[in-house]
């Protein structure tokens, strides 16, 4: 029987917990989960850090602490963040099919909970982080979650090594997303966000400007300046970004997958669009990101 039981959503989380940079931790396990049926998140008190990305479905998570707990409610898209020696626990089935990216994470000396803190913030040596964060709009941290799950399915040199970096990385992108969206009205990024999500449902056709200007009833002038204050960059120059990105992972992920088919799944004109802009880009041809 829990006591003290505290219900948070994304708007009154209080937990905070700094991790220590350049640590050259320990990244123990990285992997996909998938539930077709219904099952509790596991009641435990871990050694590490339990870093749990939602690809779909939703979940309920409790995390005690200092004699009470909260229940998270996670949802796709979020990110939930569960110390290390805190006991946390499921306390609703989640829901059928659901997925998700996790990576436990050894625990740095460095690393401690820093109470009721009123935003991310970070220094030199350390980078402070809420329990729970809402990032299904943010592209870069979908992708080092991916990259590390990649990294350890292979047996390659300095293994170690590339997983501590790419988790300070991981973690110093979280933390610029979580200022982002603390800096910008909340109106503003809630409904960049409706029309984010509405890219992503539609992956294989490219708006333009007025589309969804027309879309979601706005100018295309209001709609520029929505982005710009959210993502710092014009509607078609985020949409563009966003493209490439997702190219980058198709083709990395699916080695079949020829590039005048990925420039139909993705909206370029054809393949010779899509091999210009990828270079422009990243620097390489598609070819020579296959793994």
């Amino acid at each position: 029987m829990h006591t003290g039981v505290q219900r948070k959503d994304a708007a009154r989380r209080i937990m905070h917990y700094a991790f220590e940079l350049s640590a050259q931790r320990r990244v123990v396990e990285a992997n996909y989960n998938t539930f077709v049926n219904p099952i509790l998140h596991p009641n435990r008190v871990m050694q590490q850090h339990d870093f749990l990305y939602v690809l779909d479905g939703d979940w309920e998570v409790a995390l005690e602490y200092n004699g009470s707990s909260e229940i998270f409610s996670i949802q796709k898209g979020d990110l939930v963040i569960l110390p290390a020696q805190l006991h946390h626990y499921g306390t609703r089935l989640c829901s059928p099919n659901s997925r998700n990216m996790y990576l436990h994470v050894e625990a740095s000396a460095g690393d401690h909970i820093v109470g009721a803190a009123q935003e991310c913030r970070t220094d030199e040596n350390q980078v402070v982080l809420p329990t729970v964060i809402h990032c299904g709009s943010s592209v870069e941290i979908n992708r080092y979650f991916s990259e590390m799950i990649a990294v350890c399915w292979r047996d390659t040199p300095y293994k170690s090594n590339r997983l501590a970096c790419l988790f300070d990385l991981l973690v110093c992108e979280i933390s610029e997303y979580c200022a982002l969206i603390t800096k910008v009205n909340t109106q503003y990024f809630a409904f960049v966000n409706e029309i984010v999500q509405f890219l992503r449902s539609n992956p294989e056709r490219f708006y333009s400007v007025s589309d969804i200007a027309h879309k979601f009833y706005i100018s295309e002038k209001t709609l520029n300046k929505r982005f710009k204050l959210v993502y710092d960059k014009t509607f078609y120059a985020w949409q563009m970004e966003q493209k490439l990105d997702m190219v980058y992972q198709a083709l990395q992920n699916n080695t079949e997958l020829t590039l005048k088919e990925a420039a139909v799944n993705f909206g370029f004109y054809d393949e010779f669009h899509l091999s210009r802009a990828f270079k422009k880009k990243f620097g390489v041809a598609p070819k020579y990101v296959r793994r």
